[in-house]
């Protein structure tokens, strides 16, 4: 080896106030980690590159496949595109999840769209991995950590003569599933342009298991039948396109970008029902200005989602009616940040954000006890989210680097009145008793941060750091309502096989972390 790079790391950690999380968390890190250690980066900040994830690529079609060798990441397996992201136990909306400045929401009560299905991992150009204490600037309405999914950064030319397009052309097949996929790409490079655009789909049929298993029989209600050792509702078809255009002047970077999906179908054998269409639209407007007195950063996008669930023709076998389930949601979303060089010592971060999530959630009538009225699971959802923050940084020396951080957050959650499928006792009482309590819910949050590294010499580095990170509940914790068994197993956005109700009580999750890891490594890092 041409360098060797070990880091050990001890820290406690309490999870207070927490009236709907699962578990405390052991062996958080201070900084983010990522697959490759080849550098120490500023405090919370370490990038896996796209020399590091080109390996990872072809092995997957699942752009969080890309974080499976991240230390204190995990993940659960899910549809063929869709798994998601724990750190250290914490998963889903626990974490906050960016592409490329996005904060995308998971459109469904299994919560098979999730975030990082929104970018193919042969467009994934660096992922940042926070899995520690958050910077306020960073963080925000998570407890878990961030993760930033980035898009390769746009080249320009450095002269006119230098003018130039490119294209690109992959493709992969793996024999397990016959899984096989196409992707392609066209760029125009100018001195102040950059014009791209990206295509790419990817399918695979059920995939086999390394060991025989039996039919999971009708008893497991809703449940694949399994085949010799092939696993039932696992294959998928997904597409994604996307064009983008950027503008530079002087220090200057405009960025526009809309994106496509389509998935027709992906199977899910963890969950009892099917993904049986995904279509999303994304737009994505950034700015980037430098200046004398430093950084100004800004950027507003959308999201609007069509999703639907039944049970796909693997677990048709049962001779069930099925179970159509569908939902829509649009997501908008601005923020503004400046960061203030105010001496060779200081620096200032400041900036402000505001999120609207609106989501409709209803299950169409389908014979039998489900008729003849369509079911109303989540009616005119809303959460919005305004949060304000500031952070401070300083380099007291070449060897002490300190930051201090505040952010504030009000969370306001709200839902219009539901029904169920019909007026039979089962339904209407449970349906009456929420449409007569009062649904909407405000929630004031603060996180706070600390943190300080100190570098011994060229081969040590230490780092402590302390947190508050705060988190309001989302729309399926909240305001689902049926506590019928075919309803509640129907609302299972952790895959775990239980169903849930929601609680219009429930309060926000506060995490105390306290952290402290030591970084041992050759000069060259």
């Amino acid at each position: 080896m041409s360098h060797t790079n070990c880091r050990f790391t001890t820290l406690a950690t309490v999870l207070a106030a927490l009236p709907f999380a699962l578990a405390a968390q052991e062996a958080r890190t201070l900084s983010p980690v990522t697959v490759s250690a080849a550098k120490i980066a500023p405090l919370g900040a370490t990038e896996t590159t796209d020399a590091t994830l080109a390996p990872l690529r072809a092995a997957s079609s699942d752009s969080a496949r890309l974080l499976q060798n991240v230390p204190g990441l995990s993940l659960y397996g899910a549809g063929g595109v869709s798994s998601l992201p724990a750190i250290h136990g914490l998963a889903d909306d626990r974490l906050r999840i960016q592409v490329d400045g996005m904060d995308l929401i998971a459109a469904c009560p299994n919560h098979m769209n999730s975030a990082l299905s929104y970018i193919d991992p042969t467009r994934v150009g660096s992922i940042l991995v926070f899995a520690g204490i958050t910077p306020v600037s960073i963080g925000g309405d998570s407890i878990g950590g961030t993760i930033a999914v980035k898009s390769a950064a746009p080249a320009f030319a450095d002269s006119p003569e230098q003018v130039t397009g490119k294209g690109q052309l992959g493709t992969f097949y793996r024999s397990n599933g016959n899984a096989s996929g196409l992707n392609l790409g066209a760029t125009f490079i100018g001195q102040d342009v950059n014009v791209s655009y990206h295509g790419s789909r990817a399918e695979s049929a059920n995939y086999s298991a390394g060991s025989d298993f039996k039919s999971a029989g009708p008893g497991a209600v809703g449940g694949p039948w399994l085949a010799g050792n092939e696993v039932a509702s696992s294959r998928f078809t997904s597409e994604n396109q996307d064009i983008a255009l950027a503008l530079r002047h002087d220090n200057h970077l405009l960025q526009l970008g809309l994106g496509q999906q389509h998935i027709p179908f992906e199977g899910f054998p963890n969950q009892r029902m099917d993904m049986t269409g995904n279509d999303s639209t994304q737009i994505n407007l950034r700015f980037n200005g430098r200046y004398a007195w430093g950084q100004l950063e800004a950027r507003a996008f959308g999201q609007n989602t069509d999703h639907a669930m039944n049970m796909g023709p693997d677990r048709f076998s049962y001779g069930s009616l099925g179970m159509p389930m569908n939902s829509t949601a649009k997501t908008r979303g601005a923020a503004l940040q400046a960061e203030l060089l105010h001496s060779e010592r200081d620096g200032f971060k400041a900036g402000i954000e505001s999120y609207r999530y609106t989501l409709y959630d209803w299950w169409p009538q389908a014979g039998g006890v489900m008729g003849p009225a369509t079911f109303w699971n989540v009616d005119y959802g809303t959460r919005d989210r305004v949060a304000i923050f500031g952070e401070w940084e300083a380099q007291w020396n070449a060897q002490l680097l300190s930051q201090f951080g505040i952010r504030h957050e009000s969370v306001k959650t709200d839902a219009g009145p539901v029904q169920g499928y019909n007026a039979q006792a089962i339904w209407a009482s449970d349906a009456a008793a929420f449409n007569a309590q009062s649904r909407q819910r405000t929630d004031q949050n603060l996180d706070l941060t600390a943190l300080a590294r100190y570098t011994d010499n060229a081969t040590q580095t230490f780092e402590a750091g302390l947190a508050r990170k705060t988190r309001s509940p989302n729309l399926y914790q909240r305001y689902p309502w049926s506590t019928q068994p075919m309803a509640t197993l129907m609302n299972n956005f952790v895959g775990d096989g239980n169903g849930y109700v929601g609680n219009l009580n429930l309060k926000p999750e506060v995490a105390h972390t306290l952290s402290a890891s030591g970084d041992w490594h050759d000069a060259g890092q």
